[in-house]
């Protein structure tokens, strides 16, 4: 009996993070071509990066579309756990995207989203696990004058928290050479 209620309280917290990620004016309206989002992101970006209660560390983001724009990669200059960089690889499959995450030290993470996009800003959902736990992920990119702000959210789905909470944040402006 446990096993059943805690399997229904995963789907219908799935289901509800998935209505809210599809009625809320802050994530998404549906969805959109990749093609609009790999051109979007495209470029030399730099600015602070930060966990949660982490004090921020300047990085640069390399961000290649594919001639196709089919692939886009994103190789961030140093990663939120260690020195060296991190690089996210995300690629249609089908009708999701697939994102192939490599940090240099770890073994590649590979994941599954939907991607979704309103007036202008990007967001990337998708349930997968972090810190050992279920969790519905989001890669959030929000427009700013001249860059994104690159917000990276969970929602566990094994508590009650009916929310997401922030992981990670990455401000993308232009690159200016020193």
């Amino acid at each position: 009996m446990q096993t059943i209620k805690r399997q229904w309280l995963i789907c219908h917290r799935v289901a509800c993070a998935l209505l809210l990620v599809i009625v809320s004016p802050n994530v998404a309206a549906g969805n959109v071509e990749f093609s609009s989002f790999c051109q979007a992101l495209a470029g030399h970006w730099q600015g602070a990066s930060a966990r949660a209660n982490q004090s921020p560390k300047l990085v640069r983001v390399e961000s290649v579309c594919s001639a196709d724009q089919r692939q886009l990669l994103l190789s961030v200059s140093r990663s939120a756990r260690h020195q060296f960089s991190e690089t996210w690889w995300f690629r249609i499959q089908g009708e999701q995207i697939k994102l192939t995450y490599f940090d240099g030290v770890d073994e590649d993470k590979q994941q599954m989203f939907t991607l979704y996009g309103q007036r202008g800003d990007f967001s990337l959902v998708g349930e997968g696990e972090l810190n050992h736990r279920p969790a519905l992920i989001q890669l959030r990119f929000d427009r700013k004058q001249q860059g994104w702000t690159w917000l990276q959210n969970a929602q566990y789905l094994d508590d009650d928290a009916e929310r997401y909470l922030f992981f990670r944040g990455i401000e993308m402006q232009p690159f200016k050479q020193p």
